[in-house]
């Protein structure tokens, strides 16, 4: 099913060979490469049935070694007779992914930067359940179980050796608010917080009798670790 959910595995992020141009490309449109290129393992992704994969999900980020800002950084490719662009938040994550069709096809993927900008690209695992400043325990452990059994389910006697994805990193615009774990009566205990990180373990026996966590203000993601 899978043709290797376990490379995804890395520390929740996977960098991939920067963007190479065509040398008979433009300087400023150029062809980058096949569409499948830039979304490792999102077809292997897409491939699991839905409500094995209700909890997470992959992303992918575009960054520029030399700084270059998402919002200067245009990418597209042209399927069934029609341009789709590459929608870059602030961060450079893509917010809109192609589907089986486009990736199958392998369209080419333009972009409009120059060669030798030291693009590359992340993959990244997305906790993708409910929420908004409050997160049941029990789903983001769902999240966490969910893409562990991904991997074990791809990597089959190599799951051996796999890293188990444990933590749930929530990121935040600015530093961390007020972080709360909160238990089964109602008590409350602060979360590890790290500059605009805050960190939760769901399998830890220690907060197996926390029931939500509560922040002051929402993430602007949330990530799973190993």
């Amino acid at each position: 099913m899978i043709h290797s959910i376990l490379a995804m595995a890395g520390a929740a992020l996977l960098s991939v060979a920067p963007a190479v141009a065509d040398d008979t490309a433009s300087e400023t449109e150029r062809v980058a490469g096949p569409l499948p290129r830039f979304f490792p393992h999102l077809e292997s992704y897409l491939d699991i049935p839905d409500a094995e994969r209700s909890h997470f999900r992959m992303a992918y980020v575009v960054s520029s070694a030399e700084g270059i800002p998402p919002d200067e950084i245009r990418m597209w490719y042209d399927h069934d007779g029609e341009t789709h662009q590459f929608a870059l938040d602030a961060t450079g994550r893509i917010t809109r992914l192609p589907g089986l069709p486009a990736l199958d096809a392998e369209p080419d993927v333009w972009i409009n930067q120059p060669a030798g900008g030291g693009f590359s690209l992340s993959m990244q695992f997305e906790y993708s359940g409910p929420g908004d400043t409050e997160f049941s325990r029990d789903a983001l452990a769902m999240s966490v179980e969910q893409a562990n059994r991904a991997i074990r389910s791809a990597a089959g006697v190599a799951a051996l050796f796999a890293p188990r994805m444990e933590a749930v990193v929530f990121v935040f615009d600015g530093a961390a608010p007020e972080a709360w774990a909160v238990d089964q009566d109602g008590e409350r205990s602060p979360l590890t917080v790290q500059e605009n990180r805050a960190f939760f373990r769901p399998a830890d026996r220690s907060n197996r009798s926390i029931e939500r966590i509560e922040f002051g203000r929402e993430p602007v993601r949330i990530l799973l670790d190993s």
